[in-house]
């Protein structure tokens, strides 16, 4: 009889070579057949996980009370959809040619990092889990050392192709619970640390509304803001309908802001932070269905 050990090695190297057949054929693909495969990927995903499912309907409908539950739940659809082409679109990466992601991603505002960075002292993106992020995320790299701060997975085998889909677009990673100063030496480096503040932040992070409802909120990049004078640049991965004729990707950036020093830091933290998340949701009331409902962003 095998051992839970054995049993989890099994899997692990199961799910090892799932992703790298899977991987190899999304590699080859073009990005139209990454978003035909993502999009049936998604809606699969969407029927069979009841859970996620109305999570993501009740997100939906607590954003925009205005909405009845068919509409929600529509919005949920399209965004399972939309997650499901994300995928196999950064599964494409690891062997998109530079040109090839430069021409599926137009860059709207780049004159908005350009400057910050003439100064010396680095840029925060700030950006949210939307549209096509990691292929913003690639085409970002062409510009600027970017570095992006990331909740790994457990998951090893996907970890693994993660690790090399970001090493092929030129992205290094820092995590999450990484020491502060991995974060200060990109920015003192003049480089680009790439964060989503979209996510719940834990039960201890500072407490504020988002669609006027109570949440944690991630504030690190008010505070490496404050810092290190370094300015805050939000920009958000829009893709362009029809998703499946068209689905390329605009990157709009957004104007640079600093954080106002106060004498109290923590209210200086709470504006900055507070421009931030009034910055995702416009984005996010202009295309709903380009947003990851299916997480916990709500749990107070």
């Amino acid at each position: 009889m095998e051992t839970p050990q054995q049993l989890e090695a099994a899997r692990e190297a199961s799910e090892a070579r799932m992703i790298a057949v899977f991987g190899k054929a999304m590699e080859r693909a073009p990005w139209s057949v990454c978003r035909i495969v993502g999009s049936r990927f998604g809606l699969a995903f969407f029927a069979a996980g009841r859970r996620r499912r109305e999570m993501a309907t009740a997100n939906v409908r607590r954003a925009f009370p205005q909405l009845g539950e068919s509409a929600a739940r529509q919005i949920a659809r399209r965004s399972a959809q939309n997650f499901g082409m994300s995928f196999c679109e950064f599964l494409h990466l690891r062997t998109a040619s530079r040109e090839e992601i430069h021409s599926y991603c137009e860059v709207d505002g780049l004159e908005n990092f350009t400057g910050p960075l003439s100064n010396g002292r680095g840029a925060i993106l700030a950006t949210a889990h939307f549209g096509a992020w990691e292929v913003m995320g690639a085409r970002a790299a062409q510009e600027f050392p970017l570095t992006v701060v990331v909740r790994l997975t457990h998951n090893r085998a996907l970890l693994g192709h993660i690790k090399q889909v970001r090493r092929a677009v030129d992205i290094r990673m820092l995590h999450k619970n990484d020491p502060a100063r991995a974060s200060l030496k990109v920015l003192h480096d003049n480089g680009v640390l790439g964060i989503f503040p979209d996510q719940y932040a834990g039960d201890d992070a500072m407490r504020m509304n988002f669609f006027g409802h109570p949440t944690r909120v991630i504030t690190s990049p008010a505070r490496l803001s404050l810092a290190t004078r370094a300015p805050i640049v939000p920009a958000y991965a829009i893709r362009r309908t029809p998703w499946l004729r068209d689905g390329r990707v605009v990157a709009r950036v957004l104007p640079a802001y600093l954080c106002e020093k106060k004498e109290d830091r923590e209210s200086a933290v709470q504006d900055g932070t507070r421009r931030l998340l009034d910055n995702i949701e416009d984005i996010i009331r202009e295309y709903p269905d380009q947003w990851l409902w299916a997480h916990r962003r709500w749990r107070e």
